[in-house]
């Protein structure tokens, strides 16, 4: 299943995944090229996960893959960016936006919490 995901971002955030033995693409100051994108796609990659910082950068190419069916993409906390409290990082919040407003559009209503 691993070998089935992708993961897009900096080193400090996707080193986990490397371990549990998916595919990951580093990434520098969140710098993706569209040829990078593209040989991410055509491995044909499940699942793909990019960091908040990549997301940011590249929302528009990222955008239109999650229009299609697989590979599904979606966005992981970049703890470079995330806050830092005692509880350990906090995301950005574009992650959850992204999911809160997929559920909007499968649904018909934000059920979510502000």
């Amino acid at each position: 299943m691993a070998k089935s995901i992708a993961v897009i971002g900096n080193s400090d955030s996707i080193e986990y995944f490397r371990f549990l033995g998916c595919e990951t693409y580093e990434t520098k100051e969140g710098v993706l090229t569209q040829e990078q994108f593209d040989e991410v796609i055509k491995r044909r990659f499940k699942i793909i996960l990019v960091t908040d910082e990549v997301f940011r950068e590249y929302r528009k190419i990222i955008s239109r893959r999650t229009l299609r069916t697989f590979p599904v993409v979606t966005i992981i906390p970049d703890l470079r960016n995330a806050v830092w409290t005692k509880e350990g990082p906090v995301s950005s919040g574009i992650a959850f936006e992204e999911i809160r407003t997929a559920f909007v559009k499968a649904v018909g209503q934000d059920i979510s919490k502000k």
